[in-house]
């Protein structure tokens, strides 16, 4: 093929070629000033011409005189090509023979480097001089060795050696060739020879390694590798992998205090702390284990974990070793040191935080008797490990029996009841515990709440739960306003923006949604008058007046109705069953009369429920109409707040639409609109069920309030048809359990003047 950058870099074809002499003398100028690319483009002139056209001499000069310029441009192709031709035509050339024979081993062609650098050696081997003649042997070694002739390769090395015996290049050679070949000793020997040959003193160090490798390995001789190692450390002391040799080598002989001391040189050595950290703790691991220096072992541990402050295995050998000697001073100082040394880090590690406090609080506990520190320890350790309730249990145990902190035991057993509802024990130890702090009221709240819950009380507990019980209900005085709604009876996911949206849906759907008193077959007759002296009448007099009613809804009597219903009547009413108008069951009247005012409590008689409630009951919807209308109403008034948002054309083709649509305008609508805007993204469909429950719960805790009887209020659900949501009697009464022993219950009882005591 025609080589392009060739043809591009200047040949000239038709200019007459000059003669060689000429030629000769004008390369070797241009070669004097440097100016190489100039010289070989002036060799290239005379490939016009045929080989023939010259003598063998000329013929060699101008091809090695381009194979070299070509070698030295980096084109070993074409340079080899050249100095092949050159030695084509007078092998016993020095010059292409030698710059051959290097090429050749440069590009791994073994076999014809062999075949050129024995004639090399052959032709001019009188003629050179001892450090050419051992770099050739040098070359032939490798040439060997690149065929796997070990037995040649070493023979080469040697005779390069006996030129020049320090040679480190030959020398490295005969070790590799040896260690193919040679018996173990020939192996020592050529390695002793290499490191006596080496100038450096890093580089006789790392050879020295590789010796006392040999010691171990093929000679079985630890001894020996040991001094040859210590003779490594000697040249160089920084030489890590010498002192980790000798750790090694040691441990197999026994000596742990060369071991121990070899680590710790090694602390010493590394260039980082983890590393640092890591071979302190193995030689405190030997000086613990092997050499029963237990103090200084505790010593290397100890600053291994300000070296490193996550290596728990160092902090458990300290702990190990003061728990052994009863050093619980020590031991306190060392769980303080890493709990300090911890918390300052960029991200403290929480587990590992709660775990150290944990401990160092048994400590303070179980040997030092510091009660209030071992108290503390515990809750720092609750900051970084909440759901651990064994900790509590702990703090408990400490605490409920120290007339000091029954606080912290109470506030600790509610936490207990909170994450293990089940577990009727933590209630039955917070009402023992109430009755140490002398909240009486508490504790009845406490032990009544565990035996709604099923759990078994003891004489004690069920002679004081006997001494409150009563069938009377006990008045509450103070008018249940707004405020004390929000505070302390309004369910936790009572959502405000969708009571909101619901007191304007109600306002407009209120005749949509209505019945007439026809379809109950009520007539006037039917209507209770209030002046009548009956027990219901009078609670759901006093009741209302509790709620801030001013006027009361209308109140009628059905025949085989159930309890206390809202008939959604126009206008608005309740419709009480004649057996419950008759029933003298005072506090089971008392729940339902609550339970239904609340849910038909409108804003008018109560002022505002919810920060811009539009004083139209928010949870009367709810009360008389199921969850899929909700959902539905929801819908309906999205689209008429927000139509371009993309709902269905048929929304605005139902009656409820239309209605909606002629009554809420204006401020209102806005209003409307800002509420929906509150809650994009939400599902309805989990979104309203959760607002029904708490409407539901919210209900549920009015009624048991003025009633005050859990039982009452659970016998009073079970009468109810159906509740406002789709849970079980029993889950219900599992809210309310827990509402009637928290902390905002029991404020609210004090504030109402109905506690016990």
């Amino acid at each position: 093929m025609v080589d392009v950058q060739e043809l591009s870099e200047g040949l000239t074809f038709g200019k007459p070629v000059p003669p060689f002499e000429e030629l000769r003398s004008r390369v070797e100028s241009l070669l004097g000033q440097g100016e190489l690319k100039e010289a070989r483009l002036a060799l290239e002139e005379c490939r016009e011409r045929e080989d023939q056209a010259r003598s063998g001499t000329e013929n060699t000069w101008i091809y090695g005189q381009l194979g070299r310029l070509y070698r030295e441009e980096g084109r070993a192709e074409k340079a080899l090509t050249f100095l092949t031709k050159a030695f084509e035509w007078e092998p016993r050339d020095l010059e292409v023979t030698r710059a051959l024979s290097e090429l050749l081993m440069e590009r791994e062609e073994y076999e014809k480097g062999l075949e050129v650098t024995r004639l090399l050696l052959l032709n001019h081997k009188p003629d050179l001089p001892d450090e050419e003649i051992a770099e050739i042997y040098r070359r032939m070694g490798a040439l060997y060795e690149g065929e796997q002739n070990f037995e040649e390769a070493r023979a080469a090395y040697e005779k390069s050696l006996q030129k020049e015996p320090e040679n480190p290049k030959a020398l490295t050679g005969l070790l590799r060739a040896v260690g193919e070949v040679g018996e173990p000793g020939d192996v020592i020997d050529a390695r002793l020879k290499l490191i006596r040959s080496l100038d450096d003193a890093r580089a006789r160090s790392v050879a020295l390694v590789a010796l006392a490798n040999d010691w171990v390995q093929k000679f079985n001789d630890p001894g020996r590798a040991m001094d040859t190692l210590e003779e490594a450390v000697s040249e160089w002391p920084e030489n890590m992998q010498a002192v980790e040799k000798i750790a090694a080598v040691a441990g197999e002989l026994g000596d742990w205090r060369r071991v121990c001391r070899a680590y710790f040189t090694l602390s010493v050595l590394a260039e980082d702390e983890p590393t640092s950290a890591e071979y302190l703790i193995r030689s405190s691991d030997v000086a613990r284990r092997e050499l029963w220096e237990a103090e200084k072992a505790l010593a290397g541990y100890r600053k291994a974990l300000e070296l490193d402050p996550t290596r728990l295995d160092a902090f458990k050998a300290v702990t190990s070793i003061l728990v052994d000697a009863r050093d619980w001073e020590n031991l306190e100082e060392a769980y303080l040191q890493l709990i300090a040394v911890n918390q300052e880090r960029e991200e403290p590690p929480p587990e590992l935080l709660a775990v150290l406090w944990e401990k160092l609080a048994d400590l303070y506990s179980e040997h030092l008797g510091q009660i209030d520190e071992a108290l503390f320890a515990y809750e720092q350790s609750i900051q970084y490990a909440q759901q651990r309730p064994e900790i509590r249990m702990r703090i408990v145990e400490l605490a409920e029996e120290r007339e000091g902190h029954y606080d912290l035991a109470a506030t600790k057993l509610r936490e207990l009841v909170e994450m293990e509802p089940e577990n009727n024990e933590w209630l039955d130890r917070l009402g023992r515990v109430n009755l140490r702090q002398k909240n009486v009221d508490a504790a009845y709240c406490v032990f009544r709440a565990l035996r709604a819950r099923g759990g078994e009380l003891d004489g004690k507990a069920q002679g004081f739960l006997d001494r409150f019980d009563t069938n009377l209900v006990r008045p509450i005085k103070t008018q249940i306003n707004a405020s004390i709604l929000k505070r302390f009876l309004f369910s936790e996911d009572l959502n405000p923006v969708l009571n909101d949206i619901f007191s304007i849906l109600k306002g407009a759907l209120e005749d949509w949604t209505g019945e007439s008193r026809r379809k109950y077959g009520l007539r006037r007759k039917d209507r209770v008058d209030m002046r009548q002296n009956l027990a219901f009448v009078n609670f759901y007099t006093k009741v209302g007046g509790s709620l801030g009613y001013m006027d009361l809804p209308d109140l009628w009597c059905k025949h085989d109705q159930v309890g206390l219903i809202n008939g959604a009547l126009i206008p608005a009413g309740l419709i009480v069953g004649e057996a419950k108008l008759q029933s003298s069951q005072e506090k089971h009247i008392v729940f339902q009369v609550a339970k239904q005012l609340f849910l038909f409590l409108h804003g008018e008689h109560h002022g505002e429920l919810s920060i811009k409630a539009s004083s139209r009951a928010p949870f009367y919807l709810a009360t008389i109409r199921p969850q899929s209308d909700l959902q539905a109403f929801y819908m309906l008034a999205g689209a008429l707040a927000r139509p371009d948002q993309g709902f269905p054309e048929a929304l605005t083709k139902e009656s409820a639409f239309k209605t909606l649509k002629k009554k809420i305008k204006g401020d209102e609508l806005r209003h409307l609109g800002n509420c929906l805007d509150q809650l994009k993204g939400k599902d309805p469909e989990r979104m309203i069920p959760t607002w029904v429950e708490a409407i539901e719960d919210s209900a549920n805790r009015v009624g048991f309030l003025f009633c005050d009887d859990l039982k009452v209020a659970e016998e009073s659900m079970s009468e109810e048809i159906q509740g406002l949501g789709r849970r079980s009697v029993e889950e219900r009464m599992r809210k309310l359990i827990d509402y009637s022993i928290s902390e905002k219950y029991l404020s609210l009882r004090q504030q109402l003047g109905i506690a016990v005591a």
